[in-house]
């Protein structure tokens, strides 16, 4: 059969799954199951019941069934992460719990962070009746006292779980509770398809929680009932006799079709029909009993909604729980749709046999079933199935049990699945599943350097989310993807992580040299534009073939430069890279390594450089809040700050050059020395011939002037013992060598500038403080820039009294901006960190790609903004699978008194219950805490009279079981 056109705009994409579930508390450890035909049923021995508290006069009746599905650490929570208190998080059911932990994992695996969901996200959820108020907390005399029953409710009302999880990540979309019995989550899921097509929401999370409180580890089996006598579920086999009860919870997140597709978000599957009816009362047999009409209905209606016909559907996820006459009657509800003309085969499968019958929960573990077996192209097998049930046989072979793991693959048709969810008392839900689809197009080249980065709460979450990543990396096949969801898919938090990758050769490495910072908070950026020195041939390369952004920058840099010039000056910044190492004038920002070392060569280099990063970063979402550029740097800073157009920026950039090299050559020095310490050791350097040129620290300054002068003042401080290092350069920059040309510049500057106020704030060379619009107005002030020193000092001041939290990324090749930063006095060695070159030095062997990718890491680590999908526009990235965060989990809990605690199951312990007293007392509450001892037959523990505090008295009596804090009000302290 050939593919029928269709409109697919109704169609809703699964983005995103979480569950937890007996046996498998994540969903790759539930799908490694259903494939190896393990179920997650707990079956304990003798010994493992005692030991569980189940009495032995249970353990040892024979007609209890030691079998159930149950959920560990149910207790366990991480209330921190959600922004609850330990009295709260106590009194919050564990359905809730573990509802907000699902959702957000099922959030991660969508790669959505809530905090950046354009549009409304909705929220279509339903839980079980709280068992954890009726049999703890109500049944706990200390509690039923202390806490008001409005309280009780608020944390335990299945009706709130919806809003909690909506006001907990802040989704302003439809929040609405689902209950419907065992259809409930499959009800929830269709409400969400309604929403995403009428608009009302544009992302839905869906799901439901189930989970009985307390979990006992089996049951007593009565004649009749409908559990199965010896604690095996057959679904749909000719044996079955009864369920097996289980825990659990699902979360799927949906999303149109057509908007998954855009984003590149991994599509499991799409929902393409569904519908939820009420069967009446005609052909039901009971209030508890199904009917097949109805059960028949509801699936030609989801049928009919997702334009499907019989013989298009390849499997069906039933509802049946292993009972004689519900397998029957669903199979008879089956047959009137598939025992027609045209069916071949429909395979059944079920999870009841897997997890136990996890009520509200089942129909979204059916629904994440069946949507990973479209999406790994495999059918699981049926657990504890040996022979059909008998109905099956008027079916032939059209419809059957899946008791093998099948390959499931794309054939000429799209596959389709049905999935099924029949409630108590008659509310049937059935939705139609289909292939997600194909997508192989031609993606542009994946960046040479991938940025990982990810983060937590806690210093301890963030390492073992590193360790789930490492652990991870064998299975991932595309790391331009995996960036992708972490920058995209993930919420940042204070505790930050990232590394560097290539290639899938060099992840162990990577994760051996993490980045990490303890306490991120927000902060802004800054530029730091290096002037001439550091520039190298070929030190871009790899961003100018791999950055369109940086690329198109350089391109119209030397357009406009080879209009004044007559060349391309910025060639050498993409060549093939020269070779050659670093020393001191290369560190103190002033050597020369390039073979043409002209001015009209150099600068306008530099000047690219400089502006085409700084566009490239500005594209990426990193805004400068200040900018500070080094001599020719400071041309850039003007430029991206908006005081000059780029036009007016190269004409003045090319107009100087060729007026420096006009002029006499002459020559330049490093002296560690501050300028009056120099004046006071050899006197004024002008009867040399030379002029301060920078004063880039308080004993760091740059002398230029004419070549014997400069020899000549270096041998008078050599007499002193300090060194004057000379640095390669072919003119005697920023002094008055250069005043010849001042008064051309000025005419120049006259004629064809027209300088703005800058729109972000840059920092003049010539007085070391914010340009002004006055500065900028006066022609002259580009003579005085050439002419005068460059007081970078004065600059490292200025952003140290006033933005020394700030990320200064230096723009250039090496970190000669950042070692002067770091030698100052005035700027904190707390700051350091927040200094990052952007590109290698030249002894530096890394490529510019692998530092520029670093730098944006660290930069992130410090807190700095990044536009993460302007980062990644143009490169076709799709999100992955990658592993949910680490919940730092602690117990709370409250028990029930012991006489409450003596359920069907009979009394758990003889043990007296130890409650601790917290807080500061006065007579009244000692006295109350006391009463209430002696009236629950408890022993009460004052924690302030134990040595060692509450710590203490929990070590020292191995457990509590409830915990008051009768503290005195401040009202009552007042009145005494």
């Amino acid at each position: 059969m050939t593919t029928r056109e269709r409109d697919t705009g109704d169609d809703i994409a699964i983005v995103g799954m979480a569950g937890n579930f007996p046996g498998a508390p994540d969903i790759g450890k539930f799908w490694a199951d259903l494939c190896a035909g393990r179920d997650g049923i707990t079956r304990m021995t003798r010994a493992e019941l005692l030991a569980a508290g189940v009495p032995a006069e249970v353990a040892d009746d024979p007609a209890f069934v030691p079998a159930a599905g149950l959920l560990p650490g149910i207790d366990r929570f991480d209330a921190d992460f959600f922004g609850y208190s330990r009295a709260d998080a106590e009194l919050l059911d564990p359905q809730h719990r573990l509802f907000l932990e699902c959702a957000w994992h099922a959030l991660e695996d969508a790669g959505v962070d809530p905090d950046r969901i354009e549009g409304l996200a909705g929220v279509f959820a339903g839980g079980a009746p709280s068992t954890y108020l009726l049999s703890n907390l109500l049944s706990n005399d200390v509690t039923a006292l202390t806490v008001g029953p409005d309280q009780l409710i608020l944390q335990n009302e299945k009706d709130l779980l919806a809003s909690r999880l909506s006001y907990a990540l802040d989704l302003t979309g439809p929040s609405v509770s689902v209950q419907s019995c065992s259809s409930t989550a499959l009800a929830a899921v269709a409400q969400g398809c309604s929403s995403l097509l009428t608009g009302e929401s544009d992302l839905v999370v869906s799901g439901s929680v189930s989970v009985v409180v307390p979990q006992e580890p089996g049951y007593l089996y009565r004649e009749g009932s409908r559990f199965a006598p010896d604690g095996i579920n057959r679904i749909l086999d000719a044996g079955a006799n009864g369920k097996v009860p289980g825990n659990g919870l699902g979360v799927v997140v949906l999303r149109r079709l057509e908007d998954a597709l855009a984003d590149g978000d991994r599509v499991y599957a799409v929902i393409r029909g569904w519908a939820i009816h009420h069967e009446g009362n005609r052909a039901r047999q009971g209030f508890n009993l199904p009917g097949v009409p109805g059960q028949a209905a509801v699936v030609a209606e989801a049928m009919a909604a997702a334009d499907v016909e019989p013989d298009e559907i390849d499997h069906i996820e039933v509802s049946t729980l292993g009972t004689p006459f519900g397998d029957v009657a669903e199979i008879s509800a089956l047959q009137k749709i598939f025992d027609v003309d045209g069916v071949e085969r429909v395979t059944l499968g079920s999870i009841d046999a897997n997890l136990g019958h996890i009520n509200q929960a089942g129909g979204v573990a059916r629904l994440i079933k069946a949507a990973l077996a479209l999406h790994h192209e495999k059918l699981p097998p049926a657990v504890n199935f040996e022979k059909p049930n008998p109905q099956l046989a008027h079916s032939g072979d059209k419809l059957v049990v899946q008791t093998g793991l099948g390959d499931w693959p794309r054939g000429e048709r799209p596959r389709l699945a049905g999935v099924s969810a029949y409630g108590f008392g008659g509310t049937d839900a059935h939705v139609v599943l289909e292939e997600a689809p194909e997508y192989r197009p031609e993606r542009p080249s994946a960046r040479p350097h991938q940025l990982l980065v990810w983060s937590a709460r806690t210093s301890e979450a963030a390492d073992a989310m590193t360790g789930r990543l490492a652990a991870d990396s064998p299975e991932w096949t595309d790391l331009a993807d995996v960036a992708y969801t972490l920058h995209n898919g993930r919420k940042a938090f204070e505790h930050r992580r990232m590394t560097v990758v290539s290639s899938e050769n060099d992840i162990a490495d990577a994760f051996a040299t993490v980045t990490a910072e303890a306490d991120s908070k927000p902060r802004k950026a800054g530029f730091l534009l290096a002037g001439v020195g550091e520039q190298y041939r070929g030190m871009a390369g790899g961003l100018y073939d791999s950055e369109p952004e940086f690329k198109a920058a350089v391109d119209e840099c030397a357009a406009l430069f080879r209009e004044h010039l007559g060349t391309d000056p910025t060639a050498s910044l993409h060549g093939s890279r020269g070779s050659g190492g670093g020393d001191l004038a290369r560190l103190l920002g002033r050597a020369t390594d390039t073979e043409d070392a002209a001015p009209s060569v150099t600068q306008p280099a530099v000047f690219t450089l400089g502006y085409a990063l700084g566009r490239l970063l500005r594209a990426w979402g990193v805004q400068p809040s200040v900018l500070a550029g080094y001599s020719v740097g400071e041309f850039a800073a003007a430029t991206l700050a908006g005081a000059l157009t780029l036009e007016e920026a190269t004409a003045l950039v090319a107009t100087r050059a060729k007026l420096i090299e006009k002029l006499p050559e002459g020559a330049m020095a490093a002296v560690p020395l501050g300028a009056a310490e120099l004046t006071a050791l050899v006197g004024d350097v002008t009867a040399f011939g030379v002029d301060v040129a920078a004063v880039n620290g308080p004993r760091m300054i740059v002398v230029s002037g004419a070549g014997d002068g400069v020899e000549k003042l270096a041998a008078d401080l050599a007499g002193h013992g300090i060194p004057a290092r000379p640095l390669r350069t072919t003119h005697a920059f920023h002094s008055r060598a250069l005043r010849p040309a001042a008064a051309e510049l000025t005419a120049w500057a006259r004629k064809n500038l027209t300088p703005r106020e800058p729109e972000v704030p840059y920092l003049s060379n010539v007085t070391g403080a914010p340009i002004t619009l006055k500065q900028l107005k006066d022609p002259g002030y580009w003579a005085e820039h050439m002419c005068r020193p460059v007081r970078f000092a004065a600059m490292i001041e200025h952003l140290a009294s006033v933005s020394p939290d700030t990320v200064l990324l230096e723009l250039g090749a090496g970190q000669s901006l950042g070692s002067m930063f770091r030698g100052h006095p005035d700027f904190p060695q707390t700051s350091w960190p927040l200094l990052v070159p952007t590109l290698p030095g030249e002894a530096d062997p890394r490529q510019d790609t692998a530092v520029l990718t670093e730098a944006l890491g660290r930069a992130w680590l410090s807190g700095a903004d990044i536009d993460w999908r302007a980062y990644h526009d143009g490169r076709d990235p799709r999100k992955t699978t990658l592993p949910g965060y680490p919940f730092q989990r602690d117990r709370y809990w409250i028990e029930p008194t012991r006489a409450a605690a003596d359920v069907a199951l009979g009394a758990r312990s003889a043990e007296t219950p130890v409650y601790l007293i917290e807080g500061e007392l006065d007579v009244t509450a000692r006295d109350l805490a006391t009463r209430l001892g002696a009236e629950l037959g408890a022993t009460v523990v004052f924690a302030e009279e134990h040595p060692g505090g509450p710590d203490a008295v929990r070590a020292a009596h191995g457990r509590l079981d409830g915990v008051l804090d009768l503290t005195t009000s401040n009202t009552a302290k007042e009145e005494r």
